[in-house]
């Protein structure tokens, strides 16, 4: 290899080289694992047209590598330094109870080409049972099973160490048998195996091309073949074996050597050794070393069975390139020589981002943030949509300077000040009961609660507060453009169905604003015998005292008189059942008609009440 390209090969992060010589030394590593992204643009690219039409299991499918949010992949196959970070970290005992290392990564009676690259020492010390061959460090570590990655992945994102290996993204307990259905990706996931359309679009796409974007067919930039030549060769190269066994597709000659196959011979390469040959985002070696899982399956002989891509050292071209889709076998069933994998990931939004949603909906993944976190703000522009739909960790104000943010999670923003300003809309989804850190409502913008509720953790007060929802209001119609209003209210209404917006104050700094009907004074979606006491106890009926929503005032006007029974009684809801139920829900009974005999109990109590309070 020239000098050149052993500057270039992989530019593996320092901290792994240092874990590298660490794990050689026989030495507990405890460096964290880190990878080289390659950053993943361009959302809302349409599918490739191409057939998958390559291989003794082709399926003749198509439209693959439409994505609609910005991400991350990394540029190379894991390798054996980080997988043998990741084996010594899991399971440092070496008990390999969830079956993380496969004794052919030691040795494998088939020969040194289908050796790994990683030592297994049972005398060793805890933490440093496991370490790397000399001399291949940067070799892509082999013998990798679809759940080994899937654990590998969940381990990442519990933050390594000690982090578990059986949750967190994939739900690890699923996979009861070799050949159950793999686990799908949690909601919100940081690190992951690429979804099929991730991999095909990092691999293949170019919005480049042709001037207005497509997709090639090799994952060298290239619609030829790629050539199977010794390291570090040219820009159209990789590590793929040349020519095939009696029409087949496993090569019978060999791109580091050139000779026809032989057991005895280890083909593999540093990953990123074809330092000039990568797709048009800077992935190396797709179309050579390793083939990589995705999170994709397919149905065979009654199982879904994970999907692979990419090339490997050991086949030829009918065995790679975009146009080739399969599968091995079980997610949880022995791999071979030629699998390893990629990780991809949503990165946490950096400090102050401002997220631009120009027009249509996004969720955070699809404008590209896994998470929102750190003390620093988080500004939304654009007249579009964001759907706040992770549990974020941000502390920093957000600040809705245009179009919606629409919360979708019940902690989307539990820890952070939400600013709507003039033309800036912050909205619930449908039926949501989520808590936002605080809440300024009075800013100029404007809060549609929808038919859900939020509570406003601290920093804004009860006065605050009713002055919005009378703001939002906007004289009885719920079609302010300002303040807190529910849309949802606001359609009720035009159908002569009575629907508003309560609140209360809980006492502990904390306020509440929902969807309401009159009359629910402690806004549990159910009008019943709670509420009537609440609007007779609190003795606030027909005195002119200052009062609130939970003491029967309704209509905001700061005391409970005629007007707020009258609110209380049109609802028709008094002992009626949920009136806030999501369509189709299971487990509701059929709401009954109100009961006029009820009705007419809750009047002459209310009656009673006031003759003995004039008495008294």
């Amino acid at each position: 290899m020239s000098k050149r390209n052993v500057g270039v090969v992989h530019r593996l992060a320092a901290a792994m080289l240092v874990a590298a010589v660490a794990v050689s030394a026989g030495r507990p590593v405890t460096a964290q694992v880190t990878f080289d992204w390659a950053t993943v643009g361009n959302p809302g690219n349409a599918p490739d047209t191409l057939v998958m039409n390559k291989g003794s299991a082709a399926d003749y499918t198509t439209g693959y590598g439409s994505v609609g949010y910005t991400y991350q992949i990394s540029k190379y196959d894991v390798t054996n330094t980080q997988y043998t970070q990741f084996l010594n970290a899991a399971d440092p005992s070496g008990s390999n109870t969830t079956k993380l290392y496969d004794a052919r990564m030691t040795t494998a009676n088939l020969g040194l080409a289908y050796t790994g690259g990683i030592d297994f020492n049972v005398a060793a010390a805890s933490g440093s049972k496991y370490s790397v061959k000399a001399g291949q460090e940067s070799f892509p570590a082999t013998w990798i099973r679809w759940d080994s990655g899937a654990r590998m992945v969940n381990w990442l994102a519990n933050g390594q160490g000690s982090g578990s290996t059986e949750s967190g993204v994939y739900d690890m307990s699923v996979l009861t048998s070799g050949f159950a259905t793999p686990p799908t990706r949690a909601p919100g996931a940081t690190f992951f195996l690429p979804s099929e359309n991730e991999y095909y679009k990092a691999a293949y796409y170019d919005p480049t091309k042709s001037g207005t974007g497509g997709y090639w067919q090799y994952g060298v930039m290239s619609d030829t073949a790629p050539v199977g030549v010794a390291p570090s060769g040219g820009s159209k190269s990789a590590n793929i074996g040349n020519g095939n066994n009696g029409g087949g597709s496993t090569a019978d000659t060999m791109a580091t050597t050139g000779a026809a196959f032989s057991a005895s011979v280890n083909y593999l390469t540093n990953v990123g050794a074809y330092a000039t040959a990568k797709s048009y985002y800077g992935l190396y070696d797709t179309e050579g070393l390793l083939y990589n899982w995705t999170e994709a399956t397919r149905t065979t002989f009654g199982n879904q069975l994970p999907i692979y891509r990419g090339g490997s050292w050991r086949y030829g071209d009918q065995s790679d390139g975009a146009a080739y889709r399969n599968i091995y076998s079980g997610a949880a069933v022995a791999s071979y020589a030629w699998y390893g994998l990629r990780i991809a990931s949503l990165p946490s939004a950096p400090p102050g981002t401002t997220v631009n949603v120009a027009s249509g909906t996004q969720t955070q993944a699809q404008a590209g943030y896994a998470l929102f976190s750190g003390t620093a703000p988080l500004t939304k522009t654009g007249a579009g949509t964001l759907v706040v739909n992770a549990a974020n960790t941000i502390t920093g104000a957000t600040t809705v300077q245009q179009g919606t943010l629409q919360l979708a999670n019940a902690a989307a923003l539990a820890s952070s000040r939400v600013v709507p300003l003039t033309g800036g809309t912050v909205s619930l989804a449908p039926y949501l009961q989520t808590t936002v850190g605080g809440l300024a409502p009075n800013a100029g913008g404007l809060v549609d609660l929808g038919n859900g509720l939020v509570t406003v953790a601290s920093g804004l007060t009860p006065t605050e507060l009713v002055t919005a929802i009378v703001e939002g209001r906007a004289g009885g119609s719920w079609t302010g453009t300002s303040g807190i209003t529910s849309s949802v209210a606001a359609s009720d209404l035009a159908v002569s169905i009575p629907r508003a917006v309560g609140w209360l104050d809980n006492g502990d700094g904390s306020v509440t604003a929902a969807f309401a009907a009159p009359g629910d004074t402690n806004i549990d979606w159910v009008v019943d015998v709670l509420d009537a006491s609440n609007f007779l106890s609190f003795g606030k009926y027909d005195t002119g005292l200052p009062a609130t929503w939970l003491e029967g005032d309704f209509n905001y006007d700061g005391v409970v008189d005629v007007l707020d029974a009258s609110d209380f009684f049109g609802t028709g809801l008094y002992d009626t059942g949920n009136y806030n139920t999501p369509l189709g829900a299971s487990g509701i009974a059929a709401v009954p008609e109100p009961s006029a005999l009820s009705l007419a109990a809750l009047a002459g109590a209310m009656l009673l009440w006031r003759r003995r309070e004039h008495h008294a």
